[in-house]
């Protein structure tokens, strides 16, 4: 069953922030799948991602000589976006998909969980989770996050 689905867009401007949602489990809930996809992956307009990292590099790196430690901009081409999830349940931190694949799918029980996150005691109930826009360089990114259900007595195909 469907328990959340959302298509979401966004820019740079978006950056560095949070984007809250949440679901409810109904009784009987045996098994959560997580679908998370974005897109594009990485930017590879030179024009967008030369001036980033140059503005990386002067921010991060300029307090040491770069004649030293040389920090040529392209080995650092194409830049990536990076959107990672995590979750909650009952107040406890459930777990995070800290990672760059922009195609994800994350299965939770009582039981078992996918990498990064730990099986919830119960999984009945309100649910809470942040889809965490680490780095939106691309003018337009888009994601779809869809959330399903399965219950004890359905019969499932896949």
């Amino acid at each position: 069953m469907l328990l959340f689905e959302q298509d979401y867009r966004w820019t740079p401007q978006d950056a560095q922030h949070d984007v809250p949602f949440s679901f409810t489990c109904p009784e009987g809930t045996t098994e959560i799948r997580l679908y998370f996809t974005y897109s594009p992956g990485k930017e590879t307009a030179d024009e967008i991602c030369r001036p980033a990292v140059e503005k990386a590099l002067t921010r991060y790196y300029d307090c040491y000589p770069r004649e030293l430690q040389p920090m040529p901009v392209d080995k650092f081409l194409p830049v990536k976006n990076l959107v990672t999830i995590s979750l909650d349940k009952d107040g406890q931190y459930v777990g995070n998909a800290h990672r760059w694949d922009t195609d994800q799918t994350h299965i939770l029980t009582t039981g078992r969980a996918s990498r990064g996150f730990t099986p919830p005691a119960r999984l009945e109930g309100p649910w809470g989770g942040m889809l965490h826009l680490h780095e939106i360089i691309s003018p337009v990114c888009t994601g779809t996050l869809r959330i399903e259900g399965r219950l004890s007595d359905e019969v499932v195909s896949g």
